[in-house]
């Protein structure tokens, strides 16, 4: 299987395991605070990464700093905005805000480029993005505006531009050991607002089912969506390119409601097969141009 597929196939697995994400972490967040979550995930993963691999990367000086600064934008930025902006909007806002990334991402690369892309590229982009739109509204237009939560969410998506443009940058390296890295820098850089927020502790578990689901919830994120997530899309990055990796993103609300079919039974309407249908359609233009 040549490279570019390879990519594909890994980008496939993190957006079905980073589907739920969304969910989980609102879950959590009825029990602890945003940085004590984020804080516990990747303080996991970070375990489970140095576990698995102990060998030492002889980075250039140059190199350094981009690890240190694609944690710091892919980790604590991301995931601080993420989480906070989950307590004041809802999973369905932060969803389609966070599908903007490619769009911006295309712009962004234009602008550092100081060129324009294809118009098909960005047809594509308009196209799975309104798509992605009428997947979460599901033909009811009554999207709830949470201005300081669908702010942080923009911060979320800017960080996680930037972190995928660093990301290329560090091309053939070792992607095991750089993913371990920039966790643990990610992680240090989000001590501090966890040491913050355990001033005024909220830990509302009450029984025993509550502890349960935290639990699995913390496993989930940390193992499957931090360690192995993070992991397998840095790959992706490497082998597909950020453009096609980044593409992926308009993937998670179609996971999420293939997801909700199946665990919980909603059968899918019209609007789901139409929106479904516009957002495989733009990311085919996008990446067939």
């Amino acid at each position: 299987m040549e490279d570019r597929k390879k990519g594909i196939v890994y980008m496939l697995i993190v957006i079905t395991i980073w589907g739920f994400s969304f969910v989980a972490t609102k879950v959590l967040l009825e029990y602890l605070d945003p940085a004590i979550i984020a804080v516990t995930r990747f303080l996991m993963a970070t375990i489970i990464l140095f576990a698995i691999c102990r060998k030492k990367e002889n980075y250039k000086r140059g190199e350094i700093w981009y690890v240190v600064l694609s944690g710091f934008l892919g980790i604590t930025c991301y995931y601080m905005f993420e989480n906070v902006a989950l307590t004041f909007t809802t999973v369905s806002n932060a969803s389609l805000i966070s599908a903007t990334v490619p769009v911006f991402f295309l712009l962004t690369v234009d602008s550092l480029k100081r060129s324009l892309s294809r118009p098909i590229k960005y047809i594509g982009a308009i196209i799975a993005f309104v798509g992605v739109g009428l997947l979460i509204l599901n033909g009811k237009f009554n999207l709830d505006l949470n201005p300081l939560g669908d702010f942080l969410m923009i911060g979320s998506v800017f960080s996680w531009v930037f972190y995928t443009l660093i990301i290329d940058r560090m091309g053939s390296r070792n992607v095991l050991i750089v993913c371990r890295d920039l966790t643990l820098a990610g992680t240090v850089f989000l001590l501090p607002f966890a040491i913050y927020e355990t001033q005024e502790l909220r830990i509302d578990i009450f029984s025993q089912y509550d502890l349960l689901v935290v639990i699995a919830a913390l496993i989930y994120l940390g193992v499957f969506c931090s360690a192995l997530g993070f992991l397998y899309w840095n790959k992706a990055i490497q082998l597909a390119g950020p453009a096609t990796t980044t593409n992926g993103i308009y993937l998670l609300p179609i996971v999420a409601i293939i997801g909700d079919s199946i665990i919980i039974g909603n059968v899918p309407n019209i609007y789901v097969m139409f929106s479904t249908g516009l957002v495989l359609a733009g990311v085919y233009l996008s990446e067939r141009s």
